[in-house]
């Protein structure tokens, strides 16, 4: 019941590797997979625990020259002028180490041999509903509000929450307290408005929003020429506030609000090839989704060596939609959480954390589905031949983390970390108690080498542990990582990092005609990466980053021993991102970006169906790749007045033709490719009040 991402519109169900996403275009796969990815996120954020380091306890020796392992802290300012996101800090993640880029147009990172949903994501402390519109397009976080951005891509402490893949954390900056100012954004897609500013001495607050405008520009429908779809323009919308009342010098409360809106309609014509393939897909289909949470922190400094974080809230969640034939479904979801973190200092060089999330969740579904079991362990996935399901129910579910981490200064130049992290799960009646293991060795003053172990568990995805659809005694699904890095400070700014990691998997969820699902998966990632990264000093003109990975991904049935590359097995990654300061007023920005071409799997053959349709016969699984991917953005950022500035990109600069899949024709006999983002111009504007 409970899922690990607060991200819930990337679930996918089980349903996310079907080999049909190779020609379905992304708006039909992001509405099915928010009406079939119900039973979506909860957990409160784990931020804060570096943060508090740091901001209400004195660092311990050598806290300043700390490298965590496996670990990338980037500004929201250095993110937000990478060319080609529009400025769109969270567009930047694919091009740091570590990361898969998936499409052209999904933002959401994949991490280190796993998949984009099976990430968590924290803004301050508190859980977000999902962190990104239409499945990726762009997000839901304010750029200007951004201070910070921290990516885990392994091995991360017990602190964080039940995930696999990676933990993006997110930190917001205070509001304003000198006078009432805000700022405007204009962009392609939408724009988006901030106010802050002091109420009384020791109280201030931010209030931003952002809302879509295409769908007013393009009225009407539209038809997708590959594909034969008629859609119209999508709508999303979002907000974010907060309001800090400092009590005193040792006590702070802060209110916080914040929320997002998808709408996407589109309909599937009965004589376009995917219909006739698969006619459960044809006819309307729309999609509305929403989230909220509302919450209250409490930072409380009792003494310089006892801090306490304190958080209640409520989340809730709506996601209704209906996908022709195949799909209908009215999901909500009300989740109550407390979490508490009390920080130790122990002595100047031992430092303790001891945490705890409690979480009471309801959920109120009413489906009406197509049970296809599709999982990324098989390539074939037919809806209309499955059997139809019907499920209307209200469920309770009560789900706990406990943690405590320990961290001693051994030496001046060693320190070790010892983490214990326990999940109680009430749905599937589980519990996980998990060793985490970090050690830092500064062999020389500005060389750090530092190491990760550690062992994690996520919960699998929300149909296959649904009564009548899935199965309810499932286990979670499990990791070992293994890190070990290298990092060297440089003059003037510069700095490189090497990591070598590992991570093993066990108990992937497979489909089982008796059972529905059982835990029958297994898969390993491995791979180096390099980063080499040259910070924007005050007097310095360039700075930007050389991200290069060289890894691999596989996944295996242990059922069968089947064994094959994962999805987004990525063998060689390259990302270099550039920019220069030319003035005050004039900034040039480039990012270019290759990696192995996506895996898919194909047709080689025919037969039929039952019902008298034409039967894709697939061959192997992942078996062959597409072209090698390679583009170049640039970025020109004008600063016109203190108040004005305006910025021009040019998308995919040298118009490189790259293939994001193939479609087939309805006899599968033939396919064509689906060709990605042409040279594309894009302005906005950001004025200052």
């Amino acid at each position: 019941m409970y899922s690990r991402s607060s991200s819930q519109h990337q679930h996918r169900a089980g349903l996310r590797a079907a080999p049909r996403r190779q020609y379905l275009p992304l708006a039909i796969w992001a509405i099915w997979g928010s009406i079939l990815a119900p039973l979506g996120s909860a957990h409160a954020s784990e931020e804060g625990a570096k943060k508090d380091e740091t901001e209400q306890l004195a660092p311990v020796i050598v806290q300043s020259n700390r490298v965590p392992v496996s670990k990338t802290v980037m500004s929201g300012e250095e993110l937000g002028r990478v060319a080609g996101t529009s400025g769109d800090p969270m567009r930047a993640l694919q091009s740091l180490p570590g990361v898969v880029a998936t499409s052209d147009s999904n933002a959401a990172p994949a991490i280190r041999g796993s998949r984009p949903g099976d990430n968590a994501y924290y803004i301050d402390f508190l859980p977000v509903g999902y962190v990104y519109h239409l499945g990726g397009y762009l997000s839901t976080v304010h750029p200007e509000l951004v201070k910070q951005f921290e990516l885990y891509t392994g091995a991360f402490g017990p602190e964080f929450d039940d995930v696999h893949g990676g933990i993006v954390d997110i930190s917001l900056r205070q509001p304003r307290n000198d006078r009432l100012g805000g700022q405007i954004r204009v962009g392609a897609l939408g724009a988006d408005v901030l106010v802050e500013g002091p109420v009384t001495e020791n109280q201030s607050f931010y209030f931003a929003a952002k809302k879509s405008y295409i769908d007013l520009l393009i009225r009407g429908k539209q038809t997708d020429k590959d594909s034969g779809v008629i859609y119209t323009m999508p709508k999303f919308q979002d907000y974010q506030g907060k309001y800090s009342w400092r009590l005193n010098e040792s006590n702070t409360l802060s209110f916080h609000a914040t929320g997002a809106q998808d709408q996407i309609k589109f309909t599937v014509p009965a004589d376009t090839d995917m219909a006739i393939q698969d006619p459960a897909l044809a006819g309307d289909s729309k999609s509305k989704e929403s989230s909220n949470t509302q919450a209250v922190v409490w930072d409380n400094k009792l003494n310089a060596r006892v801090s306490n974080k304190l958080a209640v809230g409520h989340m809730d969640s709506h996601s209704k939609g209906k996908f022709g034939s195949a799909a209908d479904a009215d999901v909500k979801v009300d989740n109550f959480f407390v979490r508490d973190q009390l920080r130790l200092r122990l002595g100047e060089d031992h430092d303790v954390a001891l945490g705890t999330i409690l979480f009471a969740q309801k959920y109120k579904l009413d489906l009406d589905l197509l049970d296809a079991r599709c999982t990324e362990f098989d390539p074939a996935c037919d809806l209309t031949s499955a059997e139809r399901k019907k499920f209307k129910d209200e469920l309770k579910v009560n789900y706990a983390i406990f943690y405590a981490k320990d961290r001693w200064q051994l030496t001046p130049e060693l320190a070790a970390t010892a983490g214990l992290h326990f999940t109680r799960d009430g749905y599937l009646n589980r519990n996980y108690t998990e060793p985490r293991l970090g050690l830092e060795w500064r062999a020389f003053k500005n060389t750090t080498f530092n190491m990760g172990w550690g062992k994690h568990n996520q919960f699998p995805d929300g149909l296959q542990v649904l009564q009548n659809f899935g199965n309810p005694k499932l286990g979670h699904m499990q990791a070992t990582h293994s890190v070990l890095g290298v990092s060297q400070a440089l003059a003037d700014g510069w700095s490189v990092k090497t990591e070598v990691y590992q991570k093993k998997f066990d108990n992937f969820v497979i489909a089982d005609p008796k059972l529905n699902y059982v835990n029958g998966g297994s898969g390993d990632a491995s791979g180096v990466e390099l980063f080499i990264k040259k910070d924007a000093l005050a007097n310095a003109k360039l700075s930007g980053w050389l991200s290069v990975s060289l890894a691999k991904a596989r996944r295996q049935n242990d059922v069968t021993g089947h064994e094959f590359k994962f999805e987004y097995d990525q063998p060689v990654v390259v990302n270099l991102v550039g920019n220069y300061k030319y003035s005050d007023k004039w900034q040039f920005g480039a990012k270019w970006s290759y990696h192995s071409g996506n895996l898919f799997t194909p047709v080689v053959g025919t037969g039929t169906h039952p019902d008298g349709r034409v039967k894709p016969i697939y061959g192997e699984l992942n078996s062959e790749r597409l072209p090698n991917y390679h583009r170049l953005d640039l970025r020109v950022d004008q600063v016109v007045s203190p108040t004005l500035s305006f910025y021009y990109e040019l998308l995919n600069a040298y118009a490189q033709k790259n293939i994001s899949g193939y479609t087939y024709t309805a006899d599968y006999k033939k396919r064509r490719a689906n060709v990605e983002l042409g040279i594309t111009p894009n302005v906005g504007l950001d004025y200052k009040f």
